[in-house]
């Protein structure tokens, strides 16, 4: 629901940030939160607690960006919690064509992802009533969509990526559509902070497998996970982004991530928002993606980008190799080795019998 509980007017005025709030049991004794604001940054929080409590929020301090302790758990506290900020768009010019943003590049422009209205969010067509939350980028004649999907379960996305996700955990989901820029190699990168419970920040780690019946032709998968070994959290993603709305194994690129860094400095004049409310001090981690591969023909091709994300309070597992891979593993690293023996075998075996006949005595007549 939008704006639980709140009768002030700017809650029933569309040109106002909103909060949208959910909450889900996942098993006899605890309770998952999710947030989702527009106010200030676009953040997303997760929380859990034990059962029987819900969040106060005082609208009063959010509309007037008053943050610390507008929202609180009243006589308990969180067993754990971690928010994501989409931070900006970031909008540059490869003009080598390597697929690389270089931070010290003069052709960055930034689109920030604050102060977006209930004007910007819509429902998806889902039967969840889980919204999408969308950023005109006016001078692309652009759209930038993101929508937050909870399940409440453990589930696969049934389109590609096909990724996993867990009852603690949500799907993010990017699309970036644009029709109007200047510059034949423009690109996009996103912005992200990580922000959770615990000093001991968090571990960028990539992944070889082999099974790729999930996303066909990707290798790897990336994880970002927490050092705490008593606060876990996870962000999980394969590094592909499709060109097509449909999700089209043919059409597809891969992206690159930068510079994961721990415990760094919040600037006050940007980076405000709900996560006031439920870190006294953030400890704050920060990553940024971006969309394409060097020499891909990548943005011009399609005008379109759709990546995925899996997010929340488990270490989400990279998907395990399946039986019938191992088989065929076994089977192919097996059989040369079982029929060179036998060949041995088989040679011994020839050379013994000449052996025997050329020493066998023919008995005269």
């Amino acid at each position: 629901m939008i704006n639980p509980g709140c009768n002030l007017i700017e809650c029933q005025n569309l040109n106002y940030p909103a909060i949208f709030y959910a909450n889900h049991s996942i098993d006899d004794n605890d309770i998952i939160h999710i947030l989702y604001s527009s106010f200030d940054e676009l953040t997303i929080s997760i929380i859990q607690t034990k059962k029987g409590y819900s969040p106060y929020i005082n609208y009063t301090a959010l509309f007037n960006k008053n943050y610390s302790n507008s929202i609180v758990f009243k006589n308990t506290t969180p067993l754990n919690s971690f928010s994501l900020i989409i931070r900006r768009l970031i909008k540059f010019n490869d003009k080598n064509d390597t697929g690389h943003l270089n931070k010290d590049d003069n052709s960055i422009e930034s689109y920030w992802l604050n102060g977006l209205k209930t004007t910007n969010i819509i429902h998806q067509d889902n039967n969840t009533n889980q919204p999408s939350f969308q950023l005109s980028l006016d001078t692309m004649n652009g759209l930038l969509t993101i929508d937050i999907n909870y399940p409440g379960e453990s589930m696969r996305d049934v389109n590609f990526p096909k990724l996993r996700s867990t009852s603690k955990c949500y799907f993010l989901n990017i699309a970036l559509k644009a029709d109007n820029y200047t510059l034949s190699n423009t690109r996009f990168a996103l912005e992200f902070y990580i922000i959770q419970l615990g000093i001991e920040g968090t571990q960028f780690s990539s992944t070889r497998y082999i099974d790729d019946q999930y996303t066909p032709g990707i290798f790897n998968v990336w994880q970002i996970k927490s050092l705490s070994s008593i606060y876990s959290s996870s962000m999980l993603w394969k590094p592909v982004v499709y060109q097509s709305v449909d999700r089209l194994v043919e059409k597809t690129t891969l992206m690159e991530i930068y510079d994961l860094k721990n415990n760094i400095s919040l600037q006050k004049s940007i980076d405000q928002g709900i996560f006031n409310s439920f870190y006294v001090q953030p400890y704050v981690s920060a990553f940024n993606i971006s969309f394409g591969r060097a020499k891909d023909g990548f943005f011009a091709k399609s005008n379109y980008t759709f990546i995925q994300f899996t997010a929340g309070l488990d270490i989400l597992e990279v998907d395990s190799v399946k039986q019938f891979v191992r088989i065929a593993l076994i089977v192919s690293l097996v059989l040369p080795g079982l029929v060179a023996f036998i060949a041995v075998i088989f040679i011994i075996k020839h050379r013994c019998s000449k052996r025997n006949i050329s020493s066998y005595d023919v008995i005269q007549d």
